[in-house]
């Protein structure tokens, strides 16, 4: 398992969608910091510090907010072919006849793919806290946490696709994989407007949509753990953005994304160790 493990691990650096991704990243970032700098110059220009204490915090989620994207992206493309493609290839042949157990090629490509994902996320929040941190000086508290629960949404999303590519192709296995991604995404824009105008329907909208994939949900945790309303008299009007939670999820919707992903990995075992290859 640890041989498949170190391989996956190694195999993740070399693939074109991570060039893809990095430069993705990279014209995020550069992006991101100029529109920060700016920002950050009118507003103490204006000499306005309610003003300040309000956008800052935005600018945070809106850079949490987007660079979940280009995480999401990367964990779809690299993990949707991560079995499907060498099935399709007839490499998965080669590996399948020597003494080891099939359950140990699926926990090796997990725990591969789902440690370089993981790692690849903490950079991309390390990233952006450090361009608010020095443009703003916020430092807003649970950063830890948070970085955790950041790296905690590539995992749920991959849990998934890596079931898909073992019971379908690969393009089935992306496509199907970002229709899932989008309803949370959807989803969780639904809960928000549903929590401002306080409507029930939208609410349980978006709540159905988070047991479906929650990966969503995991983003708005991360906000109230950035941003908790005690802490702050003005919290209200910075989770009233369109980054912010109208409705801090419960904790135990991190357990419940905590399960899904262990629930996904056995499903992944059951039909892994039943596919006809």
């Amino acid at each position: 398992m640890f041989t498949i493990f170190r391989f996956t691990f190694r195999e993740a650096f070399t693939r074109k969608v991570l060039l893809v991704s990095l430069i993705m990243a990279a014209v995020f970032l550069g992006l991101y910091w100029t529109g920060v700098y700016y920002a950050v110059k009118d507003i103490e220009k204006a000499h306005n510090q309610l003003l300040a204490s309000v956008i800052y915090p935005q600018l945070l989620l809106f850079g949490l907010y987007f660079g979940s994207f280009i995480v999401s992206f990367l964990t779809i493309l690299s993990t949707a072919g991560i079995i499907s493609s060498e099935v399709e290839s007839g490499v998965i042949q080669a590996v399948i006849p020597k003494p080891i157990r099939r359950s140990e090629i699926v926990l090796g490509k997990f725990l591969g793919q789902g440690v370089f994902l993981a790692a690849y996320a903490a950079l991309l929040f390390a990233s952006i806290y450090a361009i608010i941190y020095t443009k703003t000086g916020i430092r807003p508290a649970g950063s830890g946490e948070a970085a955790l629960l950041f790296s905690l949404q590539p995992l749920v999303l991959m849990s998934v696709t890596f079931l898909l590519s073992t019971l379908t192709t690969t393009v089935a296995s992306g496509t199907v994989a970002f229709m899932l991604y989008s309803v949370a995404m959807v989803g969780g824009f639904i809960e928000q407007i549903g929590g401002i105008i306080n409507n029930l329907s939208l609410k349980n909208a978006g709540i159905l949509s988070s047991l479906i994939m929650p990966v969503d949900s995991l983003y708005r945790k991360i906000v109230y753990v950035l941003i908790p309303p005690a802490s702050n008299p003005i919290s209200a009007v910075q989770q009233m953005g369109p980054f912010g939670s109208s409705a801090e999820p419960s904790v135990w919707m991190i357990t419940y994304s905590i399960l899904y992903v262990l629930a996904f990995l056995c499903l992944s075992l059951h039909y892994f160790a039943r596919k006809d290859i």
